[in-house]
């Protein structure tokens, strides 16, 4: 590890001593076999010297081969110091060449990578640690070895989020926002995606109404005020709100702040919530990772009730972090657009073409909690703050 000219912690890879049997295509591990002892322990020498015996590979939820494989790794060691894991989770790109090059074209390895280089004073806190990366320059692909967080208890499909961990994940969020705030540095990363990819991922805007249109026919969603004022507005209209979104000061976004992506640590001192994949994140406005994660982490009981409260929680937290020039009206008018771009995101993806050639509703949890939440929208303060 050696300090880059801004500072950052950066993995230097001898690419002749990490290549792996890959048939010349990439220097890092890109199958399941190439996990090997050795590459292992070179990769934990940063915590000291160790020799693995023995490890032992389970496929984890999120191991897509077109995307990421994902590896909870149980190791066994011959030789160790008491800083070395007993289990460690492994990320490495896809097998096939065409899609892997296809997909780190799009560029969440070195994405992730990057954010985590600036936020490496959270590592084994508010972040997981990292304790390796190895690059593949060519490719713009990277392997890491991150801490395991533990398991999940049976039968639970994401971390249970309570208020305290609400707030807590708020106050996180708030403190990265606010260190980066209008760092136009930032703006120059290759690696950041700007504010207007971030807007529905790039999207076609009008792709939206057509997922508005399948969700007003499944009888399973409610239709609300709140909701149906931010549905009608989907289409075309949201390339105005993203030109108004462009106003927002820009900071450093995690920009998939789903219930998925929040894990839980167990600490001495209680919960701790801790935020992984950064393989999207963007210089944008701060709400869009606010939005998300209040739509569809914080469970709707607690949203409810406490919804106004959190988000003035975070607009202090900013403030107390150093942006004076941010007001809590400013923040809770951005927070709404942001609810609404949310949702445009999820209705673009979802559904689906039937065999007969129709459209249906092939929605998954966080696109139902997005729905939930716009219910609690009041919806004259909606036609309000939509351009």
């Amino acid at each position: 590890m050696v300090p880059d000219e801004a500072g950052w912690a950066l993995v230097r890879v001898d690419a002749q001593r990490a290549r792996c049997d890959t048939f010349g295509m990439s220097t890092i591990p890109i199958r399941r076999e190439e996990i090997t002892e050795d590459w292992l322990a070179a990769r934990l020498s940063g915590v000291g010297k160790c020799e693995i015996s023995d490890v032992e590979l389970e496929e984890l939820t999120g191991h897509n081969p077109d995307l990421s494989q994902l590896f909870r790794v149980r190791i066994e060691y011959s030789v160790r110091t008491p800083e070395h894991p007993d289990v460690v989770i492994v990320k490495i790109p896809p097998v096939d060449g065409v899609v892997r090059i296809r997909e780190a074209d799009y560029g969440p390895y070195v994405a992730e990578l990057g954010s985590y280089r600036l936020l490496e004073s959270y590592y084994g806190g508010s972040i997981a640690r990292m304790y390796a990366a190895v690059e593949d320059q060519a490719e713009k692909t990277v392997g890491f070895v991150f801490e395991d967080l533990g398991l999940l208890p049976e039968g639970q499909k994401y971390a249970k989020i309570d208020l305290g961990i609400a707030k807590s994940t708020l106050d996180f969020m708030a403190e990265y926002h606010a260190r980066f705030w209008r760092d136009d540095s930032l703006g120059e990363a290759f690696w950041l995606h700007d504010r207007d990819w971030a807007f529905l991922f790039n999207q076609n805007p009008v792709d939206s109404s057509i997922g508005w249109n399948v969700i007003k026919t499944d009888d399973r969603f409610e239709k609300t005020d709140g909701l149906v004022v931010a549905g009608e507005y989907l289409g075309s209209r949201l390339t105005d709100l993203r030109d108004s979104m462009r106003s927002r000061p820009s900071t450093l976004t995690h920009n998939d702040f789903h219930q998925g992506n929040v894990l839980l640590r167990q600490t001495s001192n209680g919960t701790q919530p801790v935020i992984i994949d950064w393989q999207l994140p963007a210089f944008s406005g701060g709400t869009n990772d606010l939005a998300k994660f209040m739509m569809t982490a914080v469970p709707f009981e607690i949203l409810a009730e406490h919804e106004g409260r959190l988000v003035e929680r975070y607009a202090e937290n900013l403030k107390d972090g150093g942006v004076g020039d941010y007001s809590f009206d400013e923040c809770w008018r951005d927070y709404r657009r942001a609810q609404v771009a949310t949702f445009g995101n999820y209705a673009i993806s979802c559904y689906e073409t039937s065999p007969a050639g129709g459209l249906i509703e092939s929605s998954g949890d966080s696109t139902h909690a997005v729905i939930k939440a716009l219910s609690l929208a009041d919806p004259a303060e909606l036609n309000e703050f939509l351009p």
